[in-house]
């Protein structure tokens, strides 16, 4: 039977099946849900039923959308963004903000103390009482990709490689510098020189292309990479690499000696802290007022 009307339950399986989706599988699923696999098994039945399509596939192979399930994803994100833009538009006509504020944030943000984005929560939390909060720490890709499918309405991070479908808007400058750690052979140096760096090991940062960002080091040996800045402080402070972090970020392990600055006066950078939305996509009374917040506290 092919579905011709929604229904609340038909919502309520669609909201099921876009958390299986965002969750990578039923198992995965199944605390976010609060069910067990085998009720949400049946429940993705049934909206396949309600659907006349096969949304995944589940098996020894794992979890895998369907072409058809991915178009289906795709539209459950956009009709439940729709939903969220008709409440925020009620609401607005009662000059009152309710709903929900969903945003991503990169990894290493709150290590900037004081921070911009905990006191445009405080601030937004006084003017947005009614409003929940959902907020989630991720990599840079996976905030582009979130906004892009509707599960986040904003994200704050670097992104050096900008997609089609969202707008970016620059909000702050990140100085970066290059890092060793106690342990390594340049650790404690004086009079350091670029070619000391020749047999240096390098963290590659695997959410950009090092040869556009940083041409002085792309071509330093490399057997590391990682995918959020956690993962390059971690390498760093084994006193086998040097790598590249924000100046606040490494703050917290120069001050107390375990790592150094490597030659500041020429392989430091700075990177832009940009604001993601979609593009196309009418913002909500709620993001608009954030985004506000957000600046002015950027800006003072």
């Amino acid at each position: 039977m092919s579905l011709n009307k929604l229904s609340k339950a038909d919502l309520h399986l669609l909201e099921v099946f876009v958390s299986v989706v965002e969750a990578g599988g039923f198992s995965a699923a199944q605390v976010r849900l609060n069910v067990s696999t085998s009720t949400i098994s049946r429940q993705i039945s049934q909206l396949e039923t309600r659907l006349g399509l096969r949304l995944c596939s589940r098996g020894r192979g794992g979890f895998q959308l369907t072409n058809r399930g991915q178009a289906v994803f795709r539209a459950a994100n956009s009709l439940f963004s729709a939903v969220d833009e008709f409440q925020d538009s009620v609401a607005a006509t009662k000059d009152q903000l309710t709903g929900q504020l969903s945003l991503a944030v990169i990894d290493n943000w709150i290590a900037d103390q004081p921070g911009p984005l905990d006191r445009a929560l405080a601030l937004f939390k006084e003017d947005a009482p009614e409003v929940t909060i959902d907020i989630h720490s991720l990599a840079p890709d996976d905030i582009e990709h979130a906004v892009l499918d509707g599960r986040i309405a904003l994200g704050v991070g670097v992104f050096h490689r900008h997609k089609p479908g969202l707008f970016y808007e620059p909000i702050q400058e990140d100085p970066l510098e290059l890092f060793c750690g106690k342990g390594h052979p340049l650790f404690g140096a004086s009079n350091i020189q670029p070619e000391d760096l020749r047999n240096t090991d390098l963290v590659r940062r695997a959410y950009l292309d090092e040869q556009q960002v940083a041409p002085l080091t792309a071509n330093l040996p490399s057997t590391a990479q990682a995918h959020q800045i956690e993962g390059i402080a971690f390498l760093i402070l084994s006193g086998r690499y040097v790598g590249y972090l924000p100046v606040h970020y490494a703050s917290r392990w120069t001050k107390l000696g375990l790592m150094q600055s490597l030659l500041p006066q020429s392989h430091s950078m700075s990177t832009n802290i940009e604001i993601v939305t979609k593009r196309g996509l009418r913002r909500s009374s709620i993001t608009e007022v954030f985004i506000q917040l957000l600046q002015e506290e950027i800006n003072g």
